[in-house]
């Protein structure tokens, strides 16, 4: 095997991975369908509140050591999950929150 072919296979690969990755938004996010409206907030630097179609599923603390948190909450029954995590230096919009919920994964700024 050549080493041009193998690079091209690892690009290639790495490539198709990123596709796979949660877009990145804004605090607020709605499917192409409009059937699911995603919107988060963080208050006083801590406290995580994930709202679906208007209702809070998920309202907790990231950890003020690592600025950081795993949360899970449900809608209609269905699972959400949030995986969040705030950059050094705690600046504005530096949280990042990725949610999963009914087959839609997205990553809020807040």
């Amino acid at each position: 095997m050549s080493t041009k072919f193998t690079i091209a296979a690892v690009l290639a690969v790495t490539m198709s991975g990123c596709a796979a990755f949660a877009p990145v938004t804004d605090s607020h996010y709605t499917s192409r369908d409009g059937k699911l409206d995603i919107h988060g907030e963080l208050i006083d630097s801590s406290d995580v509140r994930i709202f679906v179609n208007g209702a809070k599923v998920i309202d907790d603390q990231i950890s003020l050591l690592h600025g950081d948190g795993k949360f899970d909450g449900s809608y209609q029954g269905k699972p959400v999950r949030a995986d969040c995590a705030t950059s050094a230096g705690r600046q504005a919009n530096a949280t990042l929150c990725t949610v999963a919920v009914d087959g839609e994964r997205v990553t809020l700024r807040l």
